[in-house]
């Protein structure tokens, strides 16, 4: 069966108000990474690291998905589809989305590096001096958002590869609101057997878009229908 394998960066949660990391104005502007999103100094900088990151978590509380996100729902609902997404926020969950692989972690989460241990806190924030939770553990220094640092592996990157190693000639790749930055789009889209869709803002540097066979340079929920259109022509 074909399949939609659709890919998402930071510009298809922009519509929502999500603030992206790398745009201009974005969150980076105001925060060296190597304060609040390396693994080498993450711990040096505790505090400051979970202030970033509950101020991120309590602003996702007043923002909803857009019409893009309620698209990928029903993409979903209709095909067989694989979400992947290098977004942090939950707002394809709380569109429909049913199993999306969060590339880059998860905002709701925390997770001790000290046990292992995983939790939701939801928008919550988490105060700096908290032990986790886990029975047995007690760690304060070793609660740490569950965001993949710079310099940290991704394990999710594994479900990434093997998505796009099984691809076939019948199955779509949509690629929506990334600059291909930190993951090598031009690679990804070259390598891709079958029709493939890129929806960006507008160009970017490090994307080729002539190795796509469709682009679409609008907001993602303004291209959405019109990529709908091509997966109807494609997938049915």
């Amino acid at each position: 069966m074909p399949r939609a394998i659709i890919l998402t960066g930071a510009g298809l949660s922009a519509e929502s108000g999500v603030a992206t990391f790398r745009a201009s104005g974005g969150l980076w502007e105001n925060h060296r990474i190597e304060e609040v999103c390396h693994i080498s100094t993450w711990q040096q900088n505790f505090e400051k690291v979970h202030a970033f990151y509950n101020a991120r978590r309590t602003q996702l509380d007043r923002v909803e998905p857009n019409a893009a996100h309620r698209a990928i729902a029903e993409w979903e609902r209709r095909y067989d589809t694989v979400i992947l997404t290098q977004n942090v926020d939950d707002l394809l969950e709380r569109a429909g989305c049913r199993n999306v692989i969060h590339l880059h972690g998860f905002l709701p989460e925390l997770r001790c590096t000290a046990c292992g241990h995983l939790w939701n806190i939801g928008y919550t924030e988490w105060p700096a001096g908290s032990q986790c939770p886990s029975a047995g553990c007690g760690s304060i220094r070793g609660v740490k958002p569950n965001i993949v640092f710079f310099g940290e592996m991704a394990p999710r990157y594994a479900d990434l590869w093997e998505a796009f190693e099984s691809t076939a000639s019948d199955d779509v790749m949509i690629v929506i609101g990334t600059s291909g930055v930190v993951l090598p789009v031009n690679a990804m889209a070259s390598a891709f057997n079958g029709f493939s869709i890129l929806n960006n803002l507008e160009a970017e540097p490090a994307i080729d878009d002539s190795l796509f066979a469709r682009t679409f340079y609008l907001p993602a929920t303004q291209a959405a229908p019109q990529i709908g259109e091509v997966l109807r022509e494609r997938l049915g």
